[in-house]
């Protein structure tokens, strides 16, 4: 893993040195690197307490029980390779364009393989001291490569964007509910709000309210006064997504007790973003019927079109109805685009101008050379998203990762108190980095 500083040796990097190639040109490298990595191991399994005996003797290895366990599992293995190779999608293939997917990187093969023999499991520190701290890691390098603070970021690695979507309504819900639960445990934190003050919280004001909460010592206390003990109660928020919406979000909004008939779809337009019209109409009339907004979510990369909502201009009605009592929670659903922003930042991470990133886009390609290859309100859109809370990337899609990796990371990393079922120790720089209580296994 590569920290984000040293990106200026990534200039040095020549793509065509990063996959296995679509006639397994690099076929070479990747075998001995397997093989490096699998010696490896073999070696940690040998030294690990040398003065142990084999458990599985050579006399073990030569019965016929053994012998024929041995073929049983050739004969499956070659079975399954047989059925891979005639049913597979030929996704390395420059022929095969029939999917936002494409073919995955050889490190991401090579150390996906080499780290399974070690079988961790993040959610607990103790059963992977290792991989718990690279998975924070690359976490930590996905939010800012979003652009979020690099001091109050966080983020994890999930089974792919389904359940990072699923953990920003998790997220966005129990935000929504803390202020009621403060409010009950120690009313003068609340200052005589009634709900629906309480229901417009902007993100920041209720983590300054916990922050509060938690110096008062009722943190926990709240938290048990909230949808997370005590279930979802009458009061029933929208959740507002696109159109071009992944299936996800229904999901969520049965899974998490809001009620799919509480998801408010906001037209597209010709280019198939949101309509900010539209948006902006949908937001005025709940805020005319005082019925609060739990989410509001953008999509960056459709998964029919690969349309980038305007996330500048959503961020610039989210602020007009901030002003005005009606706040909520936003999300971006990058899972297919956000690895994209990458390619706004320059060797020292620094977010490009337009006319920067525009002039060395356009000197990349004899296709582009001489045009304007850069759409002003793609790269507003990808400038803006440090703006939203939390945002859904798919690392097995731009990220070039095999299946199924996913990501989120947050703004600010005190969000993770409201999903916490412990203690969270952000403020103990001794204690193990923890994931398993925050997330969504």
């Amino acid at each position: 893993m590569h920290d984000l500083k040293n990106r200026k040796d990534m200039k040095k990097v020549d793509v065509n040195a990063l996959f296995l190639g679509p006639k397994s040109e690099n076929f070479r490298f990747f075998k001995e690197m397997m093989t490096i990595m699998m010696d490896e191991h073999i070696f940690w399994r040998r030294n690990f307490q040398p003065e142990d005996e084999a458990f599985i003797t050579h006399q073990d290895q030569r019965t016929d029980q053994f012998l024929e366990t041995e073929n049983h599992i050739q004969e499956s293995l070659f079975e399954l390779s047989n059925r891979l190779r005639a049913k597979s999608v030929p996704w390395f293939s420059p022929r095969y364009l029939g999917h936002m997917n494409s073919d995955v990187l050889m490190p991401a093969v090579l150390g996906y393989m080499a780290t399974i023999l070690y079988n961790p499991n993040n959610c607990a520190y103790e059963g992977s001291p290792a991989t718990t701290e690279m998975e924070l890691e690359a976490g930590h390098q996905l939010g800012v490569m979003l652009g979020y603070d690099p001091d109050k970021t966080w983020g994890h690695i999930t089974s792919g964007g389904t359940v990072a979507n699923f953990e920003s309504v998790w997220m966005a819900r129990n935000l929504k509910s803390m202020p009621f639960g403060i409010r009950i445990v120690c009313p003068q934190l609340t200052d005589g709000m009634d709900d629906w003050a309480l229901s417009n919280l902007t993100t920041d004001q209720i983590l300054e309210l916990m922050d509060r909460a938690k110096e008062r010592g009722v943190l926990e206390e709240a938290k048990d006064q909230s949808v997370q003990a005590i279930g979802v109660g009458p009061c029933k928020p929208k959740l507002l997504v696109p159109e071009s919406k992944h299936y996800s979000w229904q999901k969520s909004a049965d899974i998490f007790g809001i009620g799919r008939s509480n998801i408010v779809m906001v037209p597209v337009n010709d280019n198939y973003r949101m309509d900010m019209v539209a948006l902006h109409k949908i937001l005025e009339k709940l805020l005319k019927e005082k019925t609060p907004v739990l989410a509001l979510v953008s999509v960056i990369g459709t998964t029919e079109e690969g349309a980038i909502d305007e996330v500048h201009e959503v961020v610039k009605i989210r602020r007009e109805f901030d002003q005005r009592g009606l706040s909520f929670y936003y999300h971006l659903d990058a899972a297919f685009a956000g690895y994209a922003r990458a390619m706004f930042l320059d060797e020292t991470n620094r977010f490009m101008k337009f006319e920067e990133a525009n002039k060395f886009y356009n000197a990349q390609s004899a296709v582009n050379k001489g045009k304007n290859w850069l759409n002003r309100d793609v790269y507003d859109s990808f400038k803006a998203m440090p703006e939203a809370d939390s945002i859904t990337v798919d690392c097995h899609k731009m990220g070039y990762l095999p299946y199924s990796a996913g990501a989120i990371a947050v703004r600010d990393k005190r969000m993770l108190m409201v999903n916490s079922y412990e203690s969270p120790y952000l403020d103990d720089s001794d204690a193990p980095p923890q994931i398993g209580q925050f997330i969504k296994n």
